[in-house]
């Protein structure tokens, strides 16, 4: 993409998080926007829901125990649904007569994946740009889940300096080149992250634009259940031994560094680990809603097929099974 023009534009330095906004989301050169082709083994990355249907039997057993404490059949609105493989395995899960009676939606940013979507997932799915939409149509009754979502959003990139935080951007340089660097931060986003013990030279992420967003549409939720899966983990081991921070890039399944994020914006995938001590507070945040954090081997363990090789290596630890997290979110009506 046309990256060292927009830099210009901007006065020569952009956040990362602009910078993610622009790679990913840019309408006409973005990676989701545009050159995301599919998701799996044909595509940049994969999700453990294109190698297994195990996340789709744990996600349906968990909407079956949300309908029955609710005493209703709740809508399921999936956020981000990739190349809809999540949704065609719990479409082939729910068998012919609960299919016709359960609403299924579907919520995607990206047009390019939305026409995906909806080619692939029929008449069962019906697909909307954002949530508010969703749970209009579901009279804000639902059951609401997504599978590496967060860590999609632009994350904000901070430095701990000898004496406070810096925030790290991109910088043109007058020969042309885009390096990384560091402008001071007079006012820093509300995270977990600032309060951790930390070296000079430690780099953190925050996703403060998923921050936003989940406040949005938060209350226009009533009831149901939000299940949240993700990789990363609590602020207090999420930067163990990383003193450079966790965003990365994505491109053919290979991964790329921070240094090489420029020369492929807009066509490859850019990603940072979710710090859950966040979204843990967000969720506590919404008085009277219980919340529980479990590790995707604790999650998926009830459904596993003990004879699967895949399904084994969801629930590894130490691997995708601790390195993965999932937070559960109750809302009951009063």
């Amino acid at each position: 993409m046309r990256l060292a023009a927009h830099i210009a534009a901007h006065g020569g330095w952009i956040s990362n998080e602009f910078f993610m906004e622009l790679a990913l989301y840019d309408e006409n050169e973005g990676y989701y926007s545009r050159h995301v082709t599919d998701i799996g083994p044909r595509g940049d990355f994969s999700t453990a829901a294109t190698m297994s249907d195990l996340p789709a039997r744990r996600l349906l057993q968990q909407w079956q125990e949300s309908c029955r404490s609710h005493g209703r059949t709740l809508p399921i609105i999936e956020i981000g649904g990739g190349n809809a493989s999540l949704a065609l395995a719990i479409y082939r899960e729910l068998g012919f007569w609960q299919r016709m009676r359960t609403r299924y939606y579907m919520v995607e940013k990206s047009p390019a994946l939305r026409s995906l979507q909806s080619l692939a997932g029929g008449n069962f799915v019906r697909v909307f740009p954002n949530v508010e939409e969703a749970l209009k149509h579901a009279g804000g009754r639902a059951f609401l889940f997504c599978n590496e979502l967060p860590d999609a959003f632009p994350a904000r990139r901070f430095i701990r300096s000898s004496e406070s935080w810096h925030e790290l951007g991109w910088e043109l340089l007058q020969n042309g080149a885009i390096v990384e660097s560091a402008r001071p931060c007079p006012k820093l986003p509300d995270s977990s992250a600032f309060s951790l013990p930390a070296n000079e030279g430690q780099i953190i992420e925050v996703h403060e634009s998923y921050h936003h967003w989940y406040t949005a549409w938060q209350p226009l939720w009533k009831c149901g259940t939000f299940v949240t899966i993700d990789y990363g983990g609590l602020i207090n081991t999420l930067y163990h031994r990383r003193p450079r921070g966790t965003l990365r890039g994505y491109k053919a399944h290979t991964l790329l560094a921070p240094n090489e994020l420029p020369l492929m914006a807009g066509h490859c995938d850019i990603t940072a680990d979710v710090n859950f001590t966040d979204l843990l507070q967000l969720a506590r945040r919404n008085a009277g809603d219980v919340v529980q954090l479990l590790s995707q081997h604790e999650f998926l363990l009830p459904c596993a097929d003990p004879d699967s090789p895949v399904d084994a290596h969801l629930l590894r630890c130490p691997g995708a099974g601790d390195h993965f997290c999932v937070l559960i979110q109750y809302r009951f009506e009063s």
